[in-house]
């Protein structure tokens, strides 16, 4: 039976939902693209799946301005050399027609310890809480 998550790898998972503001509002996308695997998945809302860290970075650049985001850890668990986080986000972004748009709602993503120990965003799927537009 797989162990439980260690202190450290604790620590390691806390880091990403600690980080993950402040480099979206840094528009890092270099260094965001670096927390998913190689072959990692996310899958945004109203959209096709994204495949592979190139072109998850690639899709975070052509994100608009970002006035504002925040993620809040609230569950994370795990077993051996996989875990899980779950969390709420909110974010305003700022339109071409330079009107702002604000969403908020949950998100789950998963993690796989890596050979070296750190560990990699494996999959990552998001979706409001807001209601869809009449």
């Amino acid at each position: 039976m797989p162990t439980e998550l260690s202190a450290e790898d604790l620590a390691a998972l806390h880091s990403y939902a600690t980080n993950d503001s402040a480099l979206v509002m840094s528009r890092n996308w270099d260094a965001l693209a670096a927390e998913y695997a190689p072959d990692a998945v996310r899958m945004p809302p109203n959209q096709p799946l994204i495949q592979g860290r190139e072109d998850i970075r690639r899709w975070l650049e052509q994100l608009p301005p970002i006035n504002s985001f925040s993620f809040r850890l609230q569950d994370l668990r795990g077993y051996g050399e996989l875990a899980f986080m779950r969390g709420v986000y909110s974010i305003t972004v700022a339109l071409p027609d330079r009107t702002t748009v604000s969403d908020f709602g949950k998100t789950l993503l998963a993690f796989q310890k890596q050979p070296d120990g750190s560990w990699l965003c494996v999959a990552d799927i998001w979706n409001s809480d807001l209601p869809l537009p009449q």
